[in-house]
């Protein structure tokens, strides 16, 4: 019993630091680009301004890319845990310099090295918080807690102290943090290969592009429903110096209504609700131009929009991080829902698109949601029904194969993919740590880790009380 709660007052830490990390960077990552942004004001021209403030978000995206590349590129396992703590280093050094250098040429270049650091210390949380939650019910919470801690931190210091007071804060958090996660190492993937899918058919994998594909469209179609908003937005920022309009007033409070409704939602039934609450909000969306024209409704639209901006950024940080673990590439997939969103946007905002007649844009708004439910429907993600339970149903459970009957096992314990491979190991040969680890092509260690997760998620302390429980396991 004291062995028991021990585990799950471990388990209750991890979740804690989870959303804590997952807060930092979010913290890091609007602290750092509204400071670049603030403080280019009296550097740069108005053009520049508005010209470096999409850069940053295309540095970010590229970023989020190269954590993905490295770790793709880096095999050895020390050499990826320092890959945990060297953007860190990079980060601090180029935020540091934005104090500094005051010529127009050398703020710009450390403003685009803090941003690119920014995006590749994202990558590295996006891909940690997703295989570390993947098929748990604390996902969306953890999201929520962390983007909403991360939202009224920000507003706080902004509104009360100054935001070069965040600075130095959130680099001794961050850095904090992932030195922690790199001397400690709490989880098997940290240094090492995620273990393989295997015996992957074809079908499976063109379900898995198709799914893919449609969560890539939604966040293009969702990007462009908010950009005219903020695109007219940041034009009026820049050109009030961020006096008469400043986007990063109380209103944006609203944000966290947003990514509070979606992250909730997204704890409950496997996610299968985040689309339709999504879905909802951008109904809402298709509003803004309709009230952006009215200044005496200038508040009450800024609020809308906030409340719509956390719901999207909090639908694909959700669907995404849910489906990266089944990718062969889960660090890239953890953080393609940001990657889309950045790239997406700064294409937008280079368009004509905010200088277009007040109709035309809400006769885009509107197209862009038929697109929206049309994806999502394609997608099976608006059957929240029985519908949709019919579709997921397995073959008729008296009369499971040993396939079936493992799958259903490891499912109702809340195995990962990986998880599930060591576990038909132990239950189906006499195999030992060595031989399984041989076997799936991976180290020793790490099997060990697995073995340790499995026996802890189906509450055995053996392989004999493993097969026990197995056995006993009716399927039902």
């Amino acid at each position: 019993m004291e062995l028991g709660l021990l585990k799950e007052k471990i388990k209750k830490h991890r979740i804690v630091f989870l959303a804590a990390f997952f807060g930092i960077y979010m913290f890091e990552y609007m602290v750092t680009l509204t400071f670049i942004d603030q403080g280019n004001i009296d550097i740069s021209t108005p053009a520049w301004q508005l010209t470096l403030h999409y850069a940053d978000y295309l540095l970010v995206v590229a970023g989020f890319g190269s954590f993905a590349l490295l770790r793709r590129i880096i095999k050895e396992e020390r050499a990826r845990i320092r890959l945990l703590v060297i953007p860190n280093l990079v980060y601090a050094v180029s935020v540091v310099g934005l104090y500094f250098l005051k010529s127009p040429a050398g703020y710009s270049a450390m403003a685009m090295l803090a941003s690119f650091s920014l995006g590749t210390l994202g990558g590295m949380v996006y891909f940690c918080v997703s295989m570390a939650l993947a098929q748990t019910p604390y996902m969306g919470r953890v999201m929520a807690a962390g983007a909403c801690g991360a939202v009224l931190l920000q507003y706080l210091l902004q509104e009360y102290l100054d935001i070069m007071f965040g600075i130095p804060l959130m680099l001794a958090l961050g850095f904090s943090a992932t030195l922690w996660l790199a001397v400690n190492k709490p989880w098997a993937w940290l240094g090492e290969d995620c273990l393989p899918y295997q015996k992957e058919s074809r079908e499976s994998k063109r379900d898995l592009r198709k799914e893919l594909c449609i969560l890539s469209l939604t966040v293009v179609v969702l990007s462009v429903i908010g950009t005219f908003y903020d695109t007219q937005m940041t034009r009026l920022n820049v050109e009030s110096g961020y006096r008469e309009f400043n986007y990063y007033a109380w209103p944006r409070l609203f944000v966290m209504g947003g990514y509070l409704l979606v992250g909730l939602v997204g704890d409950l039934e496997k996610q299968k609700y985040v689309p339709v609450a999504t879905l909802c909000v951008a109904m809402f969306g298709v509003f803004n131009p309709i009230l952006f024209g009215a200044y005496e409704d200038y508040t009450f639209n800024m609020c809308l929009y906030y409340v719509c901006l956390g719901a999207n950024v909090a639908y694909f940080n959700l669907m995404f991080w849910n489906i990266a673990p089944r990718t062969g590439r889960p660090e890239l997939w953890a953080g393609m829902g940001r990657m889309v969103s950045g790239v997406a946007d700064s294409i937008l905002a280079a368009t004509p698109l905010a200088d277009l007649s007040i109709n035309l844009i809400i006769g885009i708004d509107i197209l862009m949601f038929v697109v929206l439910v049309l994806s999502l429907a394609a997608g099976g993600y608006l059957l929240i029904g029985p519908a949709r339970e019919k579709r997921e149903e397995p073959a008729p459970r008296e009369e499971l194969s040993p396939q079936q009957r493992l799958k259903l096992f490891a499912e109702s314990n809340t195995l990962t993919p990986r998880e599930t491979e060591v576990l038909e190991k132990l239950l189906t040969t006499e195999d030992g740590i060595q031989e399984i680890a041989d076997s799936l092509f991976i180290s020793r260690r790490m099997v060990q880790r697995y073995v340790s997760s499995i026996y802890d998620k189906t509450k055995t302390k053996t392989r004999l009380g493993l097969f026990q429980s197995y056995i006993n396991f009716t399927g039902r």
